[in-house]
């Protein structure tokens, strides 16, 4: 028997490891950003939306008709965040398009300041703006390689995109968000149907884009949507930045692909950064908790 937070680390650290090879098969496939993010779309939203039909067997009709405007946004935040991730990851290096969705934590903060009204403590700030620091040096060793410094841009669009999504996860917390995320893959390979021929996929290419959108995607979702129901927010925040050290190292062993000096220096600015700034609202959590407890913080006791 082991703990609850035990259990909530280990189904975490599995979903990052199980999403953690993304840019490596990228990497190996050879079709166009919109081929992979078509395939990608579709292999993920049947997938997921069979788990969902054999979920709720005869009432998944009568639950999607109760969409909310927020589980559309979800749907739509799929399609957009997936499209710039996948030209982000085929124009850049890996590793640059991992440090630039790491930042996602930072542009949450950002959004539910803005129309959440919630409060971004002082050290979130400072974080900001040595994110911002780390994304200039990023983006530094992307002038002079054509297309690298929009792979550069889509990649912090894809963090962006991601931040609303949370976000809207977070206004439709009472409902399952799943059949909305299967949806999301679904209508994103339909939009895109029209810019892509999925007959001249090559049979080399469908071989991993079934791995990516059967197997890797939807039990690394399962994994990260289950995992911080046991752990606080900021301790999966920092097991989740375990992705970005892994991705690029899973592409370096298998392809040699060098993300150059600027991008590790930036990249280890954003990530030491975010990492501070979790452990330290980690520390606050449980400080205000330990406060709560029978016996603290009273006198006469």
């Amino acid at each position: 028997m082991i703990s609850e937070r035990a259990q909530g680390y280990l189904i975490t650290m599995f979903g990052v490891l199980a999403i953690s090879p993304d840019g490596l098969l990228t990497r190996l496939i050879s079709a166009d950003a919109l081929t992979i993010t078509f395939w990608r779309g579709l292999f993920y939203g049947l997938m997921m939306m069979l788990y969902v039909a054999l979920r709720y067997r005869g009432r998944l009709f009568a639950y999607l008709g109760k969409f909310s405007t927020a589980e559309y946004g979800i749907m739509l935040c799929y399609g957009l965040g997936n499209t710039c991730f996948i030209y982000s990851i085929t124009h850049t290096s890996v590793a640059n398009t991992l440090f630039m969705l790491s930042t996602t934590p930072i542009w949450a903060a950002v959004i539910a300041w803005l129309f959440l009204s919630e409060r971004v403590p002082a050290r979130t700030w400072f974080a900001m703006v040595m994110v911002i620091v780390g994304i200039v040096v990023i983006t530094r060793g992307s002038v002079g390689y054509t297309g690298a410094w929009l792979g550069d841009l889509a990649g912090l669009a894809a963090a962006g995109i991601l931040a609303t999504q949370f976000s809207l996860i977070r206004a439709a917390r009472k409902r399952d968000v799943l059949p909305a995320l299967g949806l999301g893959g679904i209508f994103t390979a339909l939009a895109l149907s029209h810019w892509v021929v999925p007959a001249e996929t090559s049979n080399n290419d469908l071989a991993w884009l079934m791995v990516m959108g059967l197997v890797m995607l939807p039990v690394a979702n399962a994994l990260m949507y289950l995992g911080p129901r046991y752990l606080p927010a900021p301790e999966v925040g920092l097991m989740m930045l375990l992705e970005t050290v892994l991705g690029p190292i899973w592409v370096w062993l298998a392809v040699g692909e060098n993300p150059g000096s600027y991008s590790l220096i930036g990249g280890a600015i954003v990530l030491v950064t975010l990492a501070v700034n979790t452990f330290l609202g980690l520390r606050e959590e449980r400080n205000a908790y330990a406060v709560t407890l029978p016996g603290r913080g009273d006198p006469a006791t």
